[in-house]
Parts: structure tokens; sequence; C-alpha cells
């Protein structure tokens, strides 16, 4: 499994989409790109995961079932929701039988939504998650498409680890004295 960490930025003077792709805890690739200028925060969420798929799908990677993680509710509701049937059903209508936003970048995006090994996810964003932020980081030009993902590895994966556990605990999967023993445990790992 492939997980892909995607978002897009948009400000006044630049914006930029970015995705980070991970498998087993570990960053494989990173890619990112400017938008047009007056480009909104949405299109540049739906380009991230359009050149996220792309680069899944025509390289080595798209045996692997995949999961697109993003903190856009636009791109993730639309593929949990399936408002894309009705939009396909509608000749392209929205439920205000206006044009649908943003067709041209929807169009290519729903042809994965029909893949049986692709899959959507929502993460909160800027809640601290490492691949997120450097997703965000890359879709906002804060760091460049060539960072250096070698350095302090070791630190990231613990870092990523000890995020999730609690994210766990933040979600009450686990009570306080099981977070601290997994915290433990990471941080036994981390000095042996």
């Amino acid at each position: 499994m492939i997980e892909i960490y995607t978002d897009g930025s948009s400000m006044k003077s630049r914006s930029g989409w970015g995705f980070v792709a991970v498998r087993d805890g570990e960053v494989i690739h990173t890619d990112a790109g400017q938008g047009l200028i007056g480009s909104t925060n949405q299109q540049m969420e739906l380009m991230a995961a359009i050149f996220a798929l792309d680069w899944w799908w025509n390289g080595p990677n798209n045996t692997d079932d995949v999961t697109i993680i993003s903190d856009s509710a636009y791109l993730i509701n639309c593929y949990i929701e399936r408002w894309y049937v009705n939009w396909e059903n509608n000749d392209w209508k929205n439920s205000k039988n206006q044009p649908v936003a943003n067709k041209s970048l929807w169009e290519p995006l729903i042809q994965y939504f029909k893949k049986p090994q692709c899959f959507f996810q929502k993460v909160k964003g800027h809640s601290g998650h490492v691949f997120n932020e450097l997703a965000d980081k890359l879709a906002t030009g804060v760091i460049s498409r060539s960072v250096d993902l070698t350095r302090d590895k070791k630190d990231d994966i613990i870092n990523i680890k000890l995020s999730e556990i609690l994210v766990d605990y933040s979600m009450k999967k686990f009570p306080v004295r099981e977070t601290i023993e997994r915290i433990k445990e990471v941080m036994r790992g981390y000095n042996g």
C-alpha cells in the first residue's frame, strides 16, 4: 500500500501543489509545482491529487493499492459522498442545476475514483502530521521539490510514530496508561 499525502495552496502572489508518497512509513517520492496566479485553493488541492495519482499510475508502483490522504474536504467529500455520480448523470450540473465548478480537474480525478485499488482519506490539516505538513510546505513553496528527505530519517520516523500515537489518544482509541506504554516502546526503539 502506498499512501500519498497531497496539499494545495493559494495565496495572493502564488499558488501551488505538492505531494509526498510514502510506503511503510518511508518517503519514496515527492513532487511539487506552481499553479497560475488567481488559482483557488480548491483547484490546487485537486491538482495535487491529479499529479500524485498520475505519478502512481504511470510509474512502477501502479500494482500497489494507493490511498490519497488530503485535508481537502472538497476532494474527500466528493469521493466519499459520490457527488461525481450525480454530476455525470446530470450532464455536469450540480444540485442547483448550475455547471459544476472545476469540471476540467474533476474529470481526470473521477477516473481514479473508479479504480478499485485507489482510495481517499481525510486528515486534519495543520494538526502536526509529519507527511501532511511536508505536503503543505511543498505546496506553499516553503521547501522545494528537491528537498533532501534522507537527512534525519530516523528522527522523522520516530516523530511520525509519536504523532500517530497522540492522534490515537486524542481520538480516545487508547487510555492514558496504554498511550504512555506505546510512547515508551517507540522511544526504546529509538534509543536502542
